[in-house]
């Protein structure tokens, strides 16, 4: 019984050795009461996502959108920013006892600062007031920006951002850009004389082409990563129009994914960086959630991502967006917000109704979409003179002869005769020998065959069994091949056709396979 009263009376705080406990608990205690007590216009903000005022936030959104956040948060080695065993304390960070906080705040700090100077605790309850301190305070990153501002209504927003509110939740800011006025070197104009060179099939109206680009809430893609600002460009006369459609609030993604429809309502062209494997699985993603169909699959789409690998795969470190813009474009960016910061820039004004960092995440969405337009031109002009740009001819005619344009790969390879690797060689050889231009496909592969490459040494063995007749010449190149079974197989059957032609008729023992 002593026993169970002494667990009793330190329960309670008057127990020996643990009078910091009360005062550590005290913060937590008024959270729990503060969560219960209903937040003005926010009481159904889930605990994951503290929404400004004006933005309740659906339970099952913010539950999806927590599960993606907390796996990108392990992937990349940083805190979770919603640990579900913090939800009460999560209310109560946004919620209306702001002040009372605010003291609390105030006294954990000051404990733990004591605390920190102190040697290692000597019990649990010691341990407790600090990591009390170090998670209240890790729970509340936009709590800087929230303690003593109040939270903006979305039209508040809008009006810092100079957009419009289209929806509740989806605001849209509506842009234009002279065609003439450079980005970088190059003016957005040529894009539209540029566009045949990269697909000769694109639509010959520029009005139908769209640009476009997304910022999401991470990379992992899935059901798990949403679309939060939607960038769209269209030549419109003498301009290019900029239109992006930002989601402020979870629950209004219905109406945003409505609103990026109707921006891709008549395109006729695709225009992207990375969109085939990225942008455009994840707009499908969110429209089937929406119970939409996504209107993209039928529509032809140009990924310049890819022309870009061609061209620089092997001569650039990476081929992100910023390193084309920099070599390509001549364009660097200055007070850029990085991409990565962009779903965190998104979070904290779901969380606190922080807008600061939103205006730059649509400035770089921005820039985006006009590096798009000034690649076209650009990457066309490493095509017509890759090594002005010390591109990968090789690559590049490749992909134009799967294209069907074995001319333009001829010319390219030829003029970069002297820089050819073995592999260029071959195809050089290759589109010589397709034109019917025998004497100096054989060229070719005479000086790779003295190399003792095997693939040209094959080559030159059919070439003179089945096109110049000389079958001693095809035998000792035959006895060269590496491979023993192709090396048996061709010599057998040279050594049939040479008997054949000696005697008039084939050895009794070997067919007319050379078997």
């Amino acid at each position: 019984m002593t026993s169970l009263q002494e667990r009793l009376r330190r329960l309670k705080g008057g127990g020996p050795g643990v009078a910091s406990v009360p005062a550590a608990v005290a913060p937590a205690e008024s959270v729990r009461a503060s969560a219960s007590e209903p937040a003005p216009c926010s009481s159904s903000i889930p605990a994951q996502v503290s929404a400004p005022a004006s933005a309740p936030v659906s339970d099952s959104a913010t539950a999806r959108l927590t599960e993606r956040t907390r796996g990108a948060a392990e992937d990349s080695g940083e805190q979770m920013l919603f640990p579900d065993d913090h939800r009460r304390r999560d209310d109560a960070v946004d919620g209306p006892a702001s002040a009372a906080r605010s003291e609390h705040d105030a006294e954990l700090d000051a404990e733990h600062g004591a605390m920190a100077e102190q040697d290692a605790p000597k019990d649990l309850a010691q341990a407790r007031p600090r990591r009390l301190a170090e998670r209240l305070r890790r729970l509340a990153p936009s709590r800087a920006w929230t303690k003593n501002r109040p939270v903006i209504s979305e039209q508040e927003l809008a009006s810092q951002l100079g957009a419009e509110v289209v929806a509740d939740g989806v605001l849209c800011l509506d842009r234009s850009w002279p065609l003439r006025r450079r980005h970088g070197r190059v003016a957005p104009a040529d894009c539209i004389e540029a566009l045949a060179a990269l697909l000769p099939t694109a639509p010959a109206q520029p009005e139908g082409w769209l640009l476009l680009d997304t910022e999401t809430s991470g990379l992992a893609g899935g059901t798990g990563t949403w679309v939060f600002v939607f960038g769209a460009a269209r030549f419109d006369g003498d301009c290019l129009r900029l239109r992006q459609h930002l989601l402020t609030r979870l629950d209004a993604e219905p109406a945003f994914i409505a609103a990026i429809a109707a921006d891709l309502a008549g395109a006729s062209l695709l225009i992207s960086y990375n969109g085939k494997s990225f942008d455009l699985p994840l707009l499908e993603t969110r429209f089937r959630l929406s119970g939409r169909v996504a209107p993209l699959a039928a529509t032809p789409h140009l990924d310049l991502l890819h022309g870009v690998r061609r061209a620089f795969a092997s001569r650039w470190p990476d081929c992100r967006l910023a390193t084309a813009e920099r070599h390509l474009l001549g364009f660097v960016r200055d007070d850029d917000l990085p991409g990565s910061q962009a779903p965190e820039a998104w979070l904290d004004w779901l969380r606190g109704g922080d807008p600061r960092r939103l205006g730059a995440v649509l400035r770089h969405n921005r820039l985006d979409l006009l590096s798009l337009a000034a690649l076209v031109p650009a990457l066309a002009a490493v095509e017509r003179a890759p090594l002005d740009y010390d591109a990968d001819s090789v690559s590049l005619a490749r992909h134009l002869a799967r294209r069907g344009e074995h001319d333009k790969a001829l010319a390219m390879l030829s003029a970069a005769h002297g820089r050819l690797d073995v592999a260029g060689l071959l195809l050089l050889a290759s589109l010589h020998r397709r034109r019917g231009d025998w004497p100096r496909a054989v060229a070719v592969w005479d000086a790779l065959a003295a190399q003792d490459e095997q693939a040209a040494i094959e080559a030159l063995a059919k070439y003179h069994e089945h096109r110049s007749g000389n079958l001693r010449r095809a035998l000792a190149l035959a006895k060269r091949i590496a491979c023993h079974a192709e090396r048996t197989r061709r010599c057998a059957r040279l050594e049939y056709k040479i008997h054949s032609e000696l005697v008039g008729k084939p050895p009794c023992c070997l067919d007319r396979r050379g078997r």
